[in-house]
């Protein structure tokens, strides 16, 4: 039996990561600001959803436009202006020895969140980074606030999160994640005397990140309405056995980029640190999609991948949502054939997000009331509602975008100044060594030159599965057929930046493969006294609609789907953490697809020797259960590309099982009509709280999850980066046709 979960079904999706804040944790403020913003109240937040992440651009002069369906226009903008804020000392007036001073008045500071309203007309405007700074540490701490939060994420994290007692202990050595206790971090958080309201809720921020788990993440939607973007993307490629910091892509029309190409020169340090240490350290503190170093550092960089064309993205070092420490970035660059060192000083570029509320706020106390306690806005859920809501026979594939991969999309991608365009139309063509036989929904299928080798590079599992439309399943059939029938002999799978999608249309790529083994990871859930509870209500309801409902899934031991709670009720007890819990028996979710087998005269030729999987290590939740599925079960040789040089790199991140948001889960028990004390209840602030429900593991017979059994995480081959490969990835998919016999 299927379901469909009250936010949509659960869903594993698997980027983005996420970025600088002061290397304290704290803002510092100008000591112009004055104001205090007044103690609100709130009604309870309603869920309103996002549409998907539309791709966003680098501010530059060009003008371009996206090229797939799911993918908007993307935003033209100006130059960046570079201004500076002064403040006018106020002049002192006397009079003659004999008489008293003139008192003169003392010029009442400006309101910084009035400044930032007046800033924000558009989405092209350009902020001054003070301003939004001065802004956010303008809302002061608000005690009543952030006791309800503190409430909300640990009733959440405490009940549901499924990795809160393994997260206790590190993950074993190459990938090496320190300890985190979530709970202690929040009594600390809770102990601890705020300066403002930000300081606050980003510590809230990083304690998330800490764990090193794409599905794991708290942010506030108050400030998160601007973004910082440098000019300036960097990438690390090796060279001649030489892993170095480089220039990927230079704006030179904005201050502080020099008119001479920079582009592939060499970067020795950053704010005054070695470049790469400086990186590896801000991602170790801010991506939080992996718990190998190495996929962290790819996530700071600049990367080149398929997402309805071929894009650039800048990397989570040079684009970030959080206000960094200064405002600009220094930089010592030395290029090749040169002994000149230059110095640069490059201001950071600050434009309205997606969620700045232009001509609604005036001033601090504004600002707040809309940017801070509007209704809460999930993580781009629209597309799992839409399906709910359109669904017949209540198909519950799972999709529910990760934090991850959120904010990866967020970044958007680098346009190329003055009308230039990479990737399958521009005049920069990213794939020269390959051929476009067709692309699909998830998936462009090429065919590489003068071989018979051929490439499926999967973007996404965000496929949708109904009775009256299965097409999203059928076009990634057809263009298979369409390798077979061409001739292709050998088949690449390249997952890069693949951030996950549908459980289901991962099972379904494993079926289609291998038509005789299973296609399924098995999962479990947390099953303490309260989940328990939520399990017995959810069997008395009619169908099954509740993601505590044991009728969505189906029994490991029977291999059918449970009649009764006792998935639930009779569960396992594990040791984690020092902890002994009790977990759900484990299961799977159910699935069919009338369209497979395929017919025997039209299979797919490709054995395991015949394939291999490439990623740069963000292939995270969906993504990760074919990629595993195929290396742990069917010895398909794995690649891994980038992170640190001579060093083993993951092929996949936050394997997880599935993922649900605070609000979804608050959904979810209300309609169940659950009342039993210290549940979830919703957030009081504009904030968003996910976190993986399921974990699932390797085999049947592990007791460790995937997301921590570190002996699973290296890829077969580990293979540099190099400056062709970096941005024209058929460069690898070259070598690896070489490597098959």
């Amino acid at each position: 039996m299927k379901f469909t979960s009250i936010l949509s079904v659960a869903v594993a999706l698997c980027v983005v990561s996420a970025n600088a804040a002061p290397v304290d944790g704290t803002l510092t403020t100008s000591k112009a600001v004055a104001h205090k913003a007044s103690t609100s109240t709130t009604a309870k937040p309603k869920t309103t959803t996002t549409a998907k992440p539309k791709t966003t651009t680098t501010p530059t002069k060009a003008k371009t436009t996206a090229k797939a369906k799911t993918t908007t226009k993307a935003k033209t903008t100006t130059k960046a202006k570079v201004t500076t804020t002064t403040t006018a000392k106020a002049k002192s007036t006397t009079t003659k020895a004999a008489a008293l001073p003139t008192a003169t008045a003392t010029p009442k500071p400006k309101d910084p969140c009035s400044e930032l309203a007046a800033q924000g007309k558009s989405s092209d405007s350009i902020l001054k980074f003070d301003t939004v700074r001065d802004c956010y540490g303008a809302q002061t701490f608000k005690a009543d606030i952030a006791e309800k939060t503190l409430t909300s994420v640990e009733n959440l994290i405490g009940n549901f999160y499924v990795f809160v007692d393994q997260a206790k202990e590190a993950s074993a050595k190459p990938f090496k994640t320190p300890a985190v206790d979530l709970m202690a971090g929040l009594k600390k958080i809770k102990a601890t005397k705020w300066k403002n309201d930000y300081d606050f809720q980003m510590a809230l921020t990083y304690l998330s990140f800490s764990a090193n788990d794409g599905h794991l993440a708290y942010r506030s939607d108050c400030y998160h309405t601007a973004t910082f973007t440098q000019p300036i993307s960097l990438y690390a490629p090796v060279v001649n056995g030489v892993q170095a910091v480089r220039v990927f892509y230079a704006d030179d029309t904005q201050k502080g980029v020099p008119k001479n190409s920079i582009v592939d020169c060499t970067v020795t340090t950053i704010d005054g640190v070695p470049a790469l240490a400086a990186i590896q350290e801000f991602t170790d503190r801010t991506s939080a999609i992996s718990k190998d170093p190495g996929v962290r550092l790819n996530d700071a960089l600049a990367s080149t991948s398929w997402y309805n064309d071929w894009l650039f993205s800048p990397g989570g070092f040079s684009k970030r949502w959080e206000v960094p420490k200064k405002s600009s970035m220094d930089y010592t660059v030395q290029c090749a054939g040169s002994s000149t060192v230059q110095k640069l000083t490059v201001p950071w570029i600050v434009q309205p997000s997606d969620n700045f509320a232009f001509n609604t706020f005036k001033d601090t106390k504004t600002y707040w009331n809309v940017q801070c306690l509007a209704p809460l806005s999930p993580y781009n859920n629209s597309k799992a509602k839409n399906q709910a809501r359109n669904s017949t026979d209540g198909v519950g594939h799972r999709i529910n975008e990760a934090p991850a991969t959120t904010m990866y999309r967020e970044r958007g991608v680098i346009m190329l100044p003055k009308g230039g365009q990479n990737g399958r139309n521009g005049a920069v063509q990213t794939i020269t060594k390959a051929t476009e036989v067709l692309v699909t929904a998830t998936t462009a299928f090429y065919k590489i030159n003068k071989s018979d080798a051929c490439v499926a590079v999967i973007a996404s599992e965000e496929a949708a599965y109904f009775k009256f439309d299965s097409s999203d399943y059928l076009q990634f059939i057809a263009g298979l057929e369409k390798l077979r029938d061409g001739g292709c002999k050998k088949l690449i799978l390249d997952m890069t930046n693949n951030g996950g999608g549908s459980v289901d249309f991962a099972y379904f790529v494993n079926a289609l493969f291998f038509p005789k083994e299973k296609p399924y990871f098995v999962e479990d859930l947390r099953a303490n006294s309260y989940v328990q509870g939520a399990a017995k209500a959810a069997i008395k309801q009619a169908s099954a609609r509740s993601v505590f409902d044991a009728r969505g899934y189906d029994s490991m031991t029977t291999l059918k789907p449970y009649k009764d709670a006792s998935m639930f009720t009779k569960g396992v007890n594990s040791k984690r953490g020092g902890v002994t819990q009790t977990y759900t028996q484990k299961n799977y979710f159910d699935f069919a697809w009338p369209f497979l087998p395929l017919a025997k005269n039209n299979t797919l030729p490709w054995k395991p020797t015949d394939m291999a999987i490439v990623t740069n290590g963000f292939c995270g939740s969906a993504c990760t259960m074919i990629a595993t599925r195929f290396r742990i079960a069917h010895k398909v040789k794995t690649y891994a590309v980038g992170g640190l040089y001579k060093t083993p790199l993951s092929y996949f991140s936050f394997p997880g099982g599935f993922v649900m948001d605070n609000e979804s889960i608050v959904s979810d028990i209300r309609q169940l009509n659950y009342k039993a004390s210290n549940g979830p209840i919703s957030l009081v602030a504009k904030s968003t709280l996910s976190i993986a429900v399921g974990e699932i593991y390797a085999t049947e017979n592990s007791t460790l999850p995937l997301e921590y059994d570190t002996k699973y995480f290296a890829a077969d081959v580990h293979l540099d980066q190099d400056v062709a490969s970096a941005r024209h990835p058929d460069n690898i998919w070259v070598k690896i046709a070489g490597d098959f016999k």
